[in-house]
């Protein structure tokens, strides 16, 4: 990474804190908005795995289709990382954990590298029934 790449970075997830602290849901949709036109690519990516893993906001199924959309390799350990910790920083989407699990089976399956099919792979044996059983779909669905 180079410095304007990393001060890029800092600014857009300085301003997803801001938004977080505040509780300003709408300027948090602004700083999601403002990352969708960033150049390059890159850095994109990468603010986008953080914002993953930034509690307090309410964008994370926004996010995990921007990480799809994108299909970067760099997203796996990120995606392990939130399937590793368990759904719970989501609980403000009323959602079962099988249709969170759903948004990244899809964007593992986008990637569609290696590391990402094992990672679907590696859930099909999750202890969360929910977890395990859309993982396997996913793995039926790409006929793996």
């Amino acid at each position: 990474m180079n410095s304007s790449h990393d001060a890029a970075l800092q600014k857009l997830l300085g301003e997803m804190a801001a938004a977080v602290a505040c509780l300003d849901r709408e300027a948090a949709e602004q700083v999601l908005e403002s990352v969708q036109t960033v150049e390059p690519e890159s850095v994109r990516v990468d603010v986008l795995n953080q914002l993953l893993l930034m509690t307090g906001h309410e964008l994370h199924q926004k996010v995990a289709w921007e990480i799809q959309q994108l299909g970067s390799p760099s997203s796996v350990p990120f995606i392990r990382q939130v399937l590793e910790r368990g759904f719970e920083p989501f609980d403000y989407t009323f959602s079962e954990s099988g249709v969170i699990a759903k948004w990244f089976s899809h964007a593992l399956a986008a990637i569609n590298t290696p590391e990402s099919i094992a990672l679907i792979r590696e859930f099909t044996r999750s202890e969360d029934k929910e977890v395990a059983e859309e993982m396997a779909y996913r793995l039926e669905r790409l006929s793996l």
